[in-house]
């Protein structure tokens, strides 16, 4: 089950328009929720919290990015909106996602559309505590009965000394066992090595020689779900000095789908389209774009610019658009809706700029969308040129 809550501040900040919403998450999307019934009677009014209820939804795991649109009918339509938050039941866990924008024609930069990234974890204080599993792998040469410690390397700071104690009541560190503790710290970033150290139990000195085997290490930060995984394989000898210790790098990084989500950011795209040089090349019709990237896809687009005639023969029209990061872009749809005189139209090709990175990819056509030419297909899936 999910509650999605919105809320608007601003002066002149509520809408009229019909509003829906798709919910992204590591399982998957809601697919387009309409937001019709609210606990409020007049919906989307300013300093208004509405929120929906949706029984049927099933638990998408951590959730990465909302995309909320509206279909700008009404008297008013133009929506500012503060933030949308929505929480999974199952989980019992929130997830809020920050607009802070306007979804209008008139204002800002006159899209209707956003999409929003998940802060949840960008509200996380680093200097709150936070949780750290530790998992030890002891190997098959040496167990011990005595203790363990270890220390965080991280690339903000160092985590303080974290004692693993070994009891007569629950043995650790037998050989091939896992074994796991839980411990809390400052936040130290991302963990570039660890410090184990192999300690009696009294503290006294070590008569003769001791040592532990361990196997592996893994350490997740519990807040992101990262791992990050130490393989050592080695004897670390017993002692009671706090400077005796060995340093391990870390061997492999895991990043959390949580994490991944927590780094997409607003991106504007410039869209350049390209329409054929031939006769009757141009079209009236409406036309849209969807891009579809290694981080998701943008929504249908619809392509549009005040006093300009688009799409006419040998042009070039250029289109702003700004969404979530896509990452790498490996497809787009290009369609229209037949309307107009003449909605045959000959597209040559399109042509997307990343302006946060300056890379431009190249989606060649050469082909008709006209339900009288060629094949009759009014849309085009367009693959990029390498």
């Amino acid at each position: 089950m999910f509650f999605i809550t919105l809320l608007s501040l601003c002066s002149g900040a509520g809408t009229d328009a019909n509003v829906w919403v798709i919910v992204f998450g590591e399982n998957g999307d809601t697919g387009t929720l309409a937001l019709k019934e609210s606990s409020k009677s007049n919906k989307f009014e300013r300093k208004q919290v509405d929120t929906f209820r949706f029984p049927d939804i099933l638990s998408l795991g951590d959730l990465s990015k909302v995309r909320v649109w509206h279909d700008n009918t009404g008297i008013a339509p133009g929506w500012h909106l503060e933030h949308i938050d929505v929480k999974d039941e199952f989980m019992d866990k929130t997830f809020r996602f920050p607009c802070d924008r306007w979804l209008s024609k008139k204002d800002d930069d006159g899209q209707i559309m956003r999409e929003l990234a998940c802060a949840n974890n960008d509200y996380l204080d680093l200097s709150e505590k936070t949780k750290y599993e530790i998992c030890i792998t002891t190997g098959d040469a040496e167990e011990t009965k005595e203790n363990a410690w270890i220390v965080l390397e991280g690339r903000k700071c160092r985590s303080k000394e974290f004692v693993m104690e070994n009891s007569s009541k629950k043995k650790r560190f037998l050989r091939g066992n896992v074994d796991r503790f839980e411990f809390s710290s400052k936040n130290v970033g991302d963990i570039a090595a660890i410090c184990l150290g192999h300690t009696p139990k009294d503290g006294k000195k070590v008569k003769g020689e001791a040592y532990w085997h361990v196997e592996e290490v893994v350490v997740t930060e519990k807040e992101l779900g990262n791992k990050y995984i130490f393989r050592c394989n080695v004897l670390i000898p017993l002692s009671p000095k706090r400077d005796e210790y060995l340093t391990f790098e870390c061997t492999k990084i895991i990043e959390s789908f949580a994490s991944k989500a927590r780094s997409l950011v607003p991106v504007k795209y410039e869209i350049i389209i390209i329409t054929g040089d031939e006769k009757g090349a141009g079209t009236d019709a409406n036309v849209s774009i969807t891009i579809y990237g290694s981080n998701g896809d943008s929504g249908s687009q619809q392509l549009r610019q005040r006093l300009r005639n688009l799409f006419e023969r040998g042009q070039t029209d250029r289109f702003v658009v700004e969404m979530l990061d896509m990452g790498d872009l490996q497809r787009v749809r290009v369609e229209h809706d037949n309307s107009g005189l003449c909605p045959g139209w000959l597209l040559d090709r399109v042509e997307i700029t990343n302006t946060a990175n300056g890379v431009t990819t190249i989606f060649l056509c050469g082909k008709w969308l006209d339900t009288k030419r060629a094949d009759g297909q009014i849309a085009r899936v367009l693959y990029p040129k390498y």
